[in-house]
């Protein structure tokens, strides 16, 4: 009976049964662990048995092969290979529902082939009928399956039958040495067969055990390097030889025009260089195709800068360079995207925290000097007669003042110091903080409006909320008119339950060139400020786990636009009420 090697599968490891999609080994055999292939290779034994037993319960019903098996007894040939063909019928529509049973149902398989072949055997006449050879592939197969010990066991059993049923021919008969013969040549070949395919079928189980454990590593380093790949900040975009685009991550989606992206049809796959050209990406496409015919190897760099998608949007500059996977012709190209801007941006940003170094050092050496000068003018001041001199005496105050809060702006931003969790009472704060800085401001008590409409307080460090007020209204105070709540501050909960302080006036707004650079270090549009205020504001909001933004009136507001404070979700305590 022949047997085809089932399909190697293997189920992840583990210790238990489930997790293996397999079988634990029966009692007395724990050297096997019974696989998906062991399953598979079962069922391909059942459908080869049913096909032998249909075969053989055909052949006694057609009278050419009668006469060609030369059958003996006829109808018990024929009720024995029916019975045989009903069995094996049987044994493969329940190899599912007595699953995990594999060794019960093993050792049915095989039994019923032994013992209704040798029936099958003496029904035609004995071992000179030929059919007595399939008891080989029975055996065989099973030791395809089976253990060797088991094996070997299956193998004797074969041969003891087939000697029994010469044996017992023999008593009816006469004995036949040629007969005997037949059958112990047989019974030496289900051993020989046994054994060797039990071998091979067991290089073969480690052969399958190293490939899947292979496979797992790989699957492994596949997952984590997709991943890799797609939390990288770098587009990362693989091409075939073709064209093709194979795959692509969030960062070069986000890049590429959407239409672009939707072409290159990561589900569907169009052609990448067909859909580039029909683009304004067709220098990509045409410097890609130049690469891929001149080299096909090494890398290759360009910058490119596509239009702007909608009007008024900056626009891109792009690094993209070509690396070929392989140092073959056919193999696939990684085209790596880097988006300039960025680039630019951690520039600037490793120059700003290196001047913001430098200054707070310069800061420091600079602020006793500066009160020695302050000290020593006023000093001078009160010996001064001449107005004239006492004019230049407030010159040197006022500047060494505008001095002294640029040193406190510069050494506040190094500092960072760290925000105590308070839960300010707005309606008693604000009020005290407009009545300080109108007295600072020495401008006139209707030109603050105040409104606080929520009586829930705001979790933020009081000396910082402090610190940004005076910058806000300071500047709001800087370009508003005189009309009465020129500039308004207001404390509100809005309908989805966020709360925010609002600061607004009546002056000209931010313009859209102010507003890309209103939060940078040392912008400033004033002639004598510094350019540190909005940017010391928003530290100051980061610290206490809010966030500031510049907001735009509606069109007809008697407001231009003003600045939000927004306590975010996850600020302690935000959303509380009371103190």
């Amino acid at each position: 009976m022949s047997i085809a090697r089932a399909p190697l599968v293997r189920a992840p490891m583990a210790s238990t049964p489930d997790a293996r999609r397999g079988t634990t080994p029966a009692r007395g055999d724990a050297l096997q662990v019974i696989t998906e292939s062991h399953w598979s290779a079962l069922q391909w034994f059942a459908v080869s048995r049913l096909a032998v037993a249909l075969g053989l319960w055909i052949a006694s019903i057609t009278s050419t092969s009668i006469d060609l098996l030369e059958i003996r007894d006829l109808s018990n040939f024929r009720t024995i290979a029916l019975i045989y063909a009903v069995l094996a019928l049987t044994y493969l529509v329940t190899i599912g529902a007595l699953r995990p049973r594999f060794q019960l149902q093993l050792h049915a398989h095989v039994t019923t082939d032994l013992l209704a072949l040798t029936a099958l055997v003496w029904a035609s006449g004995g071992v000179r009928g030929g059919i007595g050879t399939l008891i080989i592939a029975s055996v065989a197969a099973a030791a395809v399956l089976a253990t060797p010990r088991v094996a070997a066991g299956f193998a004797a059993a074969g041969a003891l039958l087939l000697l029994g049923e010469t044996a017992w021919r023999a008593l009816d008969g006469g004995i036949e040495p040629a007969a005997f013969a037949q059958a112990g040549m047989i019974g030496a070949a289900c051993f020989l067969v046994g054994l060797a395919v039990n071998w091979l079928s067991s290089r073969l189980q480690l052969q399958e055990e190293l490939a899947w454990r292979r496979g797992q590593d790989l699957s492994n380093q596949l997952a984590v390097t997709q991943r890799v790949i797609a939390e990288l900040q770098q587009g990362v975009m693989v091409v075939s030889a073709e064209g093709w685009v194979r795959t692509m991550n969030r960062s070069a989606q986000s890049m590429l025009p959407a239409q672009l992206v939707v072409g290159l049809g990561v589900d569907g796959g169009s052609v990448a260089l067909e859909r580039m050209r029909q683009t304004d990406w067709r220098p990509v496409a045409d410097a890609y195709g130049r690469w891929r015919a001149q080299s096909r190897t090494g890398v290759h760099e360009m910058v490119f800068s596509p239009e702007p998608e909608a009007e008024g949007e900056a626009a891109t500059r792009l690094r993209l360079r070509f690396v070929s996977a392989r140092e073959t012709e056919d193999s696939d190209a990684v085209i790596l995207i880097e988006d300039l801007r960025e680039v630019e941006n951690r520039a600037q940003q490793l120059k700003l925290a290196s001047m913001g170094r430098l200054s707070a050092s310069i800061a420091h050496e600079i602020r006793n000097p500066l009160g020695a000068i302050r000290h020593a003018n006023s000093l001078l001041a009160e010996q001064l007669g001449s107005p004239q001199l006492q004019r230049l005496a407030r010159i040197v105050e006022d500047n060494t003042v505008r001095i002294n809060r640029t040193i406190e702006d510069v050494l506040s931003i190094s500092r960072r110091d760290r925000a105590v969790d308070e839960a300010v009472d707005m309606s008693t704060f604000l009020p005290a903080f407009v009545r300080d800085i109108q007295l600072q401001a020495s401008t006139s008590a209707r030109r603050i409006g105040l409104s606080v409409r929520t009586s829930k307080p705001m979790r933020f460090d009081s000396n910082h909320l402090r610190q940004v007020l005076s910058n806000l209204v300071g500047n709001a105070l800087r370009y508003a008119s005189e009309l009465p709540a020129a500039v308004i501050v207001e404390w509100v909960e809005t309908p989805d339950h966020r709360l925010e302080l609002r600061i607004a006036d009546d002056g000209p707004g931010l313009s859209v060139e102010s507003l890309q650079h209103a939060f940078e270090p040392f912008y400033t549009t004033e002639s004598r400020g510094t350019g540190l205020g909005l940017y010391l504001a928003r530290e100051l909001c980061s610290v206490n786990g809010a966030s500031i933004r510049y907001q735009r009136a509606q069109a007809g507001s008697r407001y231009s636009g003003g600045f939000v404070i927004e306590v975010r979700a996850d600020a302690p305590g935000a959303g509380a009420s009371g103190q």
